[in-house]
């Protein structure tokens, strides 16, 4: 079943046409993803999947109702949620605090109780440091709290933009593990990731973005043996 879905979407900065007649749909219990260089359009599209900017032309989709003028936290109520580039969480908050914030939407406390123990399950060592500020833990321990605070409202889809980003080996390991996990589970992921190897091997379908269109399709696995994305993408001449 189709879950989300962009026909010729469209957005500007300005005059400035950031990404141009995108169409793409992502089915339930997929990960999609969505690689290219920087400034391709993938931030972009993602902010716009989630509400924060909205197209100048084209549609947005999701469960077959037209979103493309929700605004974006109605978007979350209805099951969207995205852990943003640079982590976006509250250095000054704490771990339960930043996962608190989260749960806005949640209107049982039986539903809030279950959200953290997922994402406790998922992230031990959010866990064991509860207490600790946001802003005193390593890049991996963040991105852990950005992802577990997008999961607290239990989406339907999960937007995850550059996950990895600025982690250590190690932490980019275990990152690509959980969401392998969090898909597992029937959370649909869309990726937006830099690595392209990494979001490529656990992708379903996934779409190449070069200067703000889609030039390439396919399975994971195809872009993986794709010659032209293993030159620009994968470091394979």
């Amino acid at each position: 079943m189709t879950l989300l879905e962009l026909r010729d979407v469209s957005v500007h900065y300005g005059r400035i046409r950031a990404i141009q007649n995108i169409s793409f749909s992502v089915d339930e219990g997929e990960i999609v993803s969505l690689i290219g260089a920087n400034g391709a359009g993938k931030t972009t599209t993602m902010r716009t999947i989630s509400g924060l900017l909205h197209p100048s032309e084209g549609s947005i989709f999701f469960e077959g109702q037209d979103i493309t003028k929700m605004k974006a936290h109605l978007r979350v109520l209805n099951g969207i949620s995205q852990a943003p580039e640079g982590r976006g969480i509250f250095p000054g908050m704490t771990v339960l605090e930043n996962l608190d914030m989260g749960t806005f939407g949640l209107k049982s406390r039986a539903g809030v109780a279950e959200s953290y123990d997922r994402v406790f399950s998922l992230f031990p060592r959010l866990d064991e440091r509860k207490k600790q500020l946001g802003g005193t833990m390593s890049g991996g321990e963040q991105q852990m709290l950005a992802i577990g605070r997008a999961l607290m409202s239990r989406p339907r889809v999960l937007l995850l933009d550059e996950p990895s980003m600025g982690l250590a080996p190690q932490f980019i390991r275990q990152i690509f593990k959980i969401i392998t996990e969090i898909n597992a589970q029937g959370t649909t992921v869309v990726l937006v990731e830099q690595n392209a190897n990494q979001a490529l091997a656990r992708a379903h379908r996934a779409f190449v973005l070069e200067t703000g269109s889609i030039t390439r399709s396919g399975t994971g696995r195809e872009l993986l043996a794709d010659p032209a994305v293993k030159e620009a993408y994968l470091g394979v001449a």
